[in-house]
């Protein structure tokens, strides 16, 4: 099982799969790199498929007292390009990990190439200004659920992310079995949503540079389809695609197009 130490007390679990062109997946809350299980399959004819478990996240471990922001995850992911040696990659983030690596473009640099962002939103929680987030007093209700039920709560979570009739029941116990991943630590999973709710990646948007893709579902309970309506036109050039009838994971439920979509996409950007 490979690590990679990007700081003192932090240790990042990733896999990989594949040859070719450099393709990194950043996962999104409460998951892990289980979460792009049949990209990590589906890609790895014509790319080398890295997905990293984020710290507090999988098997990636980390010391409770360290930070689980959006800029803690942003250090840890260019050290991971760093540790690997990666150069003209395809970045690719869901949910969270959207909001990860339009953290950390900046400084990844040329290092990046191509990004995808899927499900993506800069802002997870609504502002006075921005009303393509979720009410705060409902992100911090899970919070609640998290302290006192917390198997219950996460149990809750996943499931909200399909919407009714999008997966079958086979379907989804097939998903549940092969992202089921270890236990999470709940201080570093309630550390990240507290960061998850202050977090703002607008003012990134006009900072990406290379090509970019956005795939949404436009059932998207959790992270709004008019956050990345805004995010598209806020990035030079961007496309994005709305898949109707999916929810918030279209990785998992609709994996063969999504991977259709990224290597048509990339095949195009470079």
């Amino acid at each position: 099982m490979p690590f990679l130490e990007t700081e003192p007390g932090v240790a990042l679990h990733f896999e990989e799969s594949g040859h070719g062109p450099p393709l990194v997946l950043v996962h999104g809350w409460s998951m892990s790199c289980r979460a792009f299980t049949w990209q990590l399959e589906g890609l790895a004819a014509s790319r080398h498929v890295v997905a990293v478990d984020l710290r507090g996240h999988g098997d990636s471990t980390s010391l409770a007292d360290l930070g689980h922001t959006i800029e803690d995850h942003a250090r840890d992911l260019c050290a991971l390009f760093a540790g690997l040696g990666l150069a003209r990659t395809a970045l690719v983030g869901w949910s969270m990990g959207a909001q990860v690596a339009l953290e950390a473009l900046p400084a990844l640099g040329k290092r990046v190439v191509a990004l995808g962002l899927l499900s993506a939103t800069p802002c997870f929680t609504s502002r006075r200004d921005w009303p393509h987030g979720l009410p705060e007093p409902s992100v911090r209700a899970l919070l609640a659920r998290l302290a006192h039920r917390p198997e219950k709560a996460l149990q809750r979570f996943f499931g909200a992310m399909f919407q009714p009739g999008e997966i079958d029941e086979k379907r989804r116990a097939e998903i549940e079995e092969r992202t089921a991943h270890s236990p999470p630590a709940l201080a570093p999973l309630r550390a990240a949503l507290e960061a998850l709710i202050a977090a703002d990646q607008r003012s990134r948007l006009r900072e990406v540079k290379v090509p970019t893709l956005l795939i949404h579902g436009e059932c998207d309970p959790i992270c709004l389809p008019g956050a990345s309506s805004f995010a598209a036109s806020h990035i030079r050039g961007a496309r994005r695609l709305l898949l109707p009838g999916v929810g918030h994971a279209p990785q998992l439920s609709r994996p063969e197009l999504v991977n259709e979509l990224l290597l048509r996409f990339l095949s195009e950007a470079w």
